[in-house]
């Protein structure tokens, strides 16, 4: 299963994000040698890597900043800037109040935070995660350099060896911080987090295979008997697990929806064109990210009998023309605007985006889920 395995579904994200009687939480801090105005605090379920805004401030002159929110049950909070697209540090709130003091000059460690040990455990996490990370990479591009000048065999086995190792520790470290961890919040976030970089399919990193996710998730169901959206995602895992072959081979359902201007376009229409039935939405970070990736395959091939149809679960219709404009998506694009609760949400069985279907000229799925070389290899193939 190529798909990144956190699903998310309107009834369990909209659930974990009613916050309205839950216990207060605060965030207070410093920000040095910045720039930016303004700082965010975000919810980041365990259900999706979709990021909600709870609570902003302006900085004041010292960089000084107190942000609040309430909250159920332990969460993923992400402080951002307003000058930045991602979050500068991830936290966690098990505690009532958290301290947050960051220095964009001190490039070793460049926030620390207190009060919370889960938040503390979350940037261990990273530190160590990353610093694996970073060794792979590098001995790759050692390897690599190894093969251009024609080294001894000997010599690229040994780099290529090291590097595995590197590799298969990062995934050993995942997985028993996973099944080790007191915290559900903590577990989900490292497991989303190592199993969305692993599903780039230029990471080089191994993704855990369904079985292996499925333990994890099940273990963790055990261990958090009331956290129901971890119960929810092991269960509609498993479902995706049982579908046999997925989308490949069946006829496209049929979808009908409004275009930019109101106008309504049938999937039907596009019979005798290769189509990339592409599901993303302008809120959806990891779609964004993707879009150049869809635009690049679009420009090549978009004279090899081949389309690309976009499906928005957008909710405002200026937000979602305007990332049209924004990320040069220059193809046909419908919506009804109803997010989670489209019509073609269950048509598809959709639990997670960005997510594409390939329609070949006769309504057939010939390939789903394609993205990054992946999405280039397959139609470098199928429009050759």
């Amino acid at each position: 299963m190529k798909q990144v395995f956190i699903l998310i579904t309107a009834i369990v994200l909209f659930a974990s994000c009613n916050q309205e009687d839950g216990k207060l939480f605060s965030v207070t801090g410093i920000i040095k040698n910045r720039t930016a105005q303004k700082i965010y605090l975000e919810v980041s379920p365990s259900t999706s890597m979709q990021r909600l805004i709870v609570d902003s401030a302006i900085l004041d002159t010292d960089g000084k900043f107190s942000l609040k929110t309430k909250a159920k049950d332990e969460e993923v909070y992400n402080l951002r800037l307003d000058d930045d697209i991602y979050p500068f540090a991830s936290l966690i709130n098990d505690a009532e109040k958290l301290t947050v003091a960051a220095d964009y000059q001190n490039e070793n460690d460049f926030y620390t935070v207190t009060g919370s040990p889960y938040s503390k455990a979350i940037k261990d996490y990273l530190d160590k995660s990353g610093e694996l990370i970073r060794d792979a990479y590098r001995l790759g591009k050692t390897t690599d350099s190894l093969k251009k000048n024609n080294s001894a065999d000997s010599i690229i086995e040994k780099s290529e060896l090291a590097r595995t190792t590197d590799l298969q520790t990062l995934k050993n470290y995942v997985q028993q911080s996973v099944s080790n961890v007191t915290g559900p919040a903590l577990a989900m976030f490292m497991l989303r987090t190592y199993q969305g970089i692993a599903n780039n399919p230029n990471s080089g990193i191994e993704p855990f295979n369904d079985d292996n996710l499925l333990a994890l998730l099940t273990g963790l169901e055990g261990k958090f008997p009331a956290r129901k959206d971890i119960a929810d995602i092991r269960r509609s895992f498993q479902a995706q697990m049982s579908k046999a072959g997925g989308w490949v081979g069946k006829t496209a359902p049929e979808i009908s929806l409004p275009d930019t201007e109101g106008n309504p376009i049938n999937l039907s229409s596009f019979r005798g064109k290769y189509v990339l039935v592409d599901f993303w939405a302008s809120w959806c970070r990891p779609c964004r990210m993707e879009n150049p990736n869809v635009v690049a395959a679009y420009n090549k091939f978009k004279n090899k009998n081949f389309t690309i149809l976009g499906v928005s679960l957008d909710l405002k219709k200026e937000s979602w023309k305007k990332a049209i404009v924004d990320d040069g998506l220059n193809w046909k694009h419908i919506s009804d605007l109803k997010q989670w609760s489209s019509d073609v949400v269950p048509l598809y069985g959709i639990e997670g985006i960005p997510f594409n279907v390939l329609v070949a000229p006769d309504g057939k799925i010939i390939a789903e889920n394609l993205r990054g070389d992946v999405l280039f290899q397959t139609l470098q193939e199928v429009l050759h």
